[in-house]
């Protein structure tokens, strides 16, 4: 609907605009120029207020500019009446009172308007404004004060009137010019047609009083005509007219120096001018201000960019998650310190590079989700900034990835420092609601002795930090004999074959029953019986076939090998059950149950002769799926162990939703009793042996080492025990150990 009046309002002012350019300057149509532009801009300001009628945000706005708007409309109807016959009307007039109310209505409305566009505007942008603004004024001034003092009037009310129209409209100018130079890179269409219309509204004003000081023209009489209608209409559709939504893929284009450097010109210009030709003062005073804004800007811009220098190389160099340094600032050092460092062995620099790589740090992303893990990674630069010098740099080289250079530093200083990093990783970090224990491995490389640039010093850690992981230690310094180009990648190839050709061996450890003193299962243990290497632990080529995608093969064979030496054993009156680790990725493998079924149902073993052992901080990722592939394996008879308990973050309510049959407990809880740490060690152990029990489980004991640790467990009503006290791992027919318990003493030792 208000569509449609502004449509028959821009007609019918189309019509007036055509009746001004057709008729003579001198015919004046009062019904025309005066009654029907009353009503085009009546009903433009009733339109404006309609808008603030409304209640939609920006409504105050709206509603003060509409009756800004209204107050110019009827000092349009007053003049107009007062002009009736031909009459001249008196200076001052009851006119100039509704005139000169639109001002002060305006500011108020543009100055609302600008507070809910920029709610955050630099002082730069700002002083931009006010450049541009006071520029604008002084143009205005220059012209809109010509000769005003003495055409302005005989009576001091007559020269007040004349002078308060230049000086309203130096302010609006200056306002609207100024607001527009803030709003530059983000213009919207309705601010568009707001200034636009005020502009038109200020230059109209100025344009009529050259008129009279100046005398009149064809182009100022027409312009005079349509100036003040064609603005109040402007006006009135800007409060109607909706911004398009912005996108949010599209960065906001900052505000532009186009308008602030062109009215700074122009004020330059009125000032060369000033010297050779009379100017107003005004405009000279606000010419001159502009200049002075102008020199504060240029102050605050180099100011500017000095700190955005600074800000720029800081965020370079700098690590955006955990403050600390990048790899960008890394290779700069390395590449400074190669660059000068001479031959350690003639009194040059020495360099320790150590590379740093968190152990299942994508189990923490998973179970917790990225937030959680981007506030371990916070802690643990914290953490490991504690066990360096002032003088060491710390890097976070990305994702899981650390580094830490020691200049000046030896190998042995470099493995002192691996040790304490180690140290400060062993406090669980407390995430939130959660606590989450991480570790681990660190590669050393020293410069220049193992490489002769940045790249090749980071290569070698790398290998090194390699290596502590495959051998589960917590540190390796490079060597070369050991980490030469093709060694990985020669022992995978050789793995590879070693699965397919049957080079892997099991080892079976006892497993002793604390109860009856009997040897109730064994537990079998992957070797690799290497042609080159001899037999080569789990903990060297395990992670090694993860990475390579060799797991299930793999366990393939070990589930095989497992149930046909049970099921041998059997036959010969040996009633054990076998365990065998399962990779947690293995057990959500298409088909896991069925092959577990077929294996059993190929040498006639029960279902009861064996136990899968998993991981237990290796369940949360999948949750879901391992809970229904656990329920399908007991179903099928077979007992899922979880191993390890303890070493994660899993609890045993949370355990309590899987159909699991029996708890290996971390050995960590082991070696506590095992050294008598405190009385808390034993409260611990035998509480999560009573919540074990209480829930059904089966309760395991491993690495157990010495007698008095496997009395304790026995009286703390621990039901299975399993280190080399009882057995070392050994081949199916070397099985050495021991049966029964040594002497239970009457009170428990800690």
């Amino acid at each position: 609907m208000p569509w449609v009046i502004y449509g028959v309002v821009c007609f019918a002012l189309a019509g007036y605009l055509l009746s001004l350019l057709l008729r003579g300057a001198e015919v004046y149509w009062i019904w025309l120029d005066g009654w029907v532009v009353c009503c085009i801009e009546v009903a433009a300001s009733g339109l404006c207020i309609a808008k603030g009628l409304i209640g939609e945000p920006g409504r105050r706005a709206a509603l003060i500019l509409g009756f800004a708007l209204l107050s110019w409309a009827f000092g349009d109807v007053m003049l107009t009446a007062e002009s009736v016959g031909g009459a001249t009307p008196p200076s001052p007039s009851v006119a100039d009172l509704f005139y000169l109310g639109f001002y002060p209505l305006a500011y108020v409305a543009v100055i609302m308007i600008m507070r809910g566009e920029v709610r955050k505007v630099a002082a730069t942008s700002w002083l931009d404004g006010a450049i541009a603004g006071f520029g604008a004024a002084a143009v205005c001034a220059a012209f809109a004060f010509h000769d005003i003092l003495s055409t302005a009037g005989t009576s001091v009310a007559a020269t007040a009137t004349n002078l308060a129209y230049p000086i309203g409209d130096l302010l609006l100018l200056g306002l609207v010019v100024g607001s527009s130079a803030m709003l530059s890179g983000r213009p919207k269409m309705p601010w568009i047609f707001l200034a636009s219309g005020l502009a038109l509204n200020v230059v109209g004003d100025t344009s009529n009083l050259l008129q009279h000081s100046l005398g009149a023209s064809r182009f100022g009489t027409v312009f005079n005509g349509i100036a003040w209608p064609a603005a109040t209409v402007l006006i009135s559709m800007a409060v109607w007219l909706r911004a398009r939504d912005t996108n949010p893929l599209v960065p906001e284009r900052p505000p532009g120096f186009v308008l602030p450097n062109l009215l700074a010109m122009c004020a330059l210009v009125i000032l060369l001018v000033a010297a050779l030709h009379p100017v107003s003062r005004v405009a000279i005073g606000l010419a001159t201000a502009t200049l002075g804004l102008v020199g504060i800007r240029l102050a605050l811009s180099v100011r500017s960019l000095q700190t955005l220098s600074q800000e720029r190389h800081r965020q370079a160099v700098t690590d955006d998650l955990t403050g600390l340094a990048n790899r960008r600032h890394l290779f700069r050092v390395l590449d400074s310190f190669f660059a000068e460092a001479g031959d350690p062995l003639a009194g040059g620099r020495r360099l320790a590079f150590l590379f740093v790589d968190l152990n299942h740090f994508k189990e923490i992303n998973d179970s917790f989700g990225h937030p959680a893990g981007d506030q371990l990674l916070r802690q643990l630069g914290e953490r490991l900034a504690t066990s360096l010098r002032n003088t060491d740099l710390l890097v976070r080289l990305g994702g899981d990835e650390f580094a830490v250079v020691l200049v000046d530093g030896d190998c042995e200083y470099a493995t002192t420092v691996a040790q304490r990093l180690t140290a400060s990783l062993e406090e669980p970090f407390q995430l939130d609601a959660v606590r989450a224990r991480i570790s681990a491995s660190i590669g050393i490389a020293m410069a220049p002795t193992d490489a002769a640039d940045a790249a090749g010093l980071v290569w070698c850690a790398d290998v090194a930090m390699y290596r502590a992981k495959l051998g589960n230690v917590a540190f390796a310094v490079y060597e070369q004999d050991l980490d030469d180009d093709g060694d990985q990648l020669r022992l995978l190839e050789e793995l590879r074959a070693a699965i397919k050709d049957g080079q892997l061996v099991l080892h079976y450890q006892p497993q002793l029953d604390l109860r009856t003193g009997q040897i109730l299962a064994v537990e079998a243990l992957v070797r690799w019986a290497h042609p080159r290497l001899g037999l080569v632990p789990p903990d060297r080529f395990l992670p090694l076939a993860e990475e390579a995608d060799l797991m299930w093969p793999l366990t393939k064979w070990v589930v095989e090998e497992a149930v046909s030496q049970c099921a041998a054993w059997r036959v010969t009156g040996h009633s054990w059950s076998v365990s065998v680790n399962v990779s947690p990725a293995n057990l959500l493998e298409d088909g896991f149950t069925e092959m577990i079924r077929q294996r059993l149902e190929r040498y006639g073993l029960s279902p009861d002769g064996l136990v899968l052992e998993l991981t237990e901080t290796a369940l949360i990722p999948e949750f879901q799926r391992s809970q229904s592939v656990i329920e399908e394996l007991r179903e099928l008879g077979v007992v899922v162990s979880i191993d390890d308990f303890g070493a994660g973050m899993t609890s045993l309510a949370y355990l309590s939703s899987l159909s699991v049959g029996e708890l290996k407990l971390d050995r960590s809880f082991i070696m506590g009793l095992a050294a008598g740490d405190t009385d808390r060690e034993t409260d611990l152990v035998r509480s999560t042996i009573d919540l074990g029990h209480a829930m059904g489980l089966r309760i395991v004991a491993e690495g157990i080492e010495d007698d008095a640790t496997l009395v304790l467990l026995a009286q703390l009503g621990c039901d299975v025990a399993q280190g080399y006290c009882i057995s070392r791992p050994k081949p199916p027919g070397e099985l050495a150990f021991r049966a029964g318990l040594p002497a239970v003493s009457a009170s428990p030792q800690n």
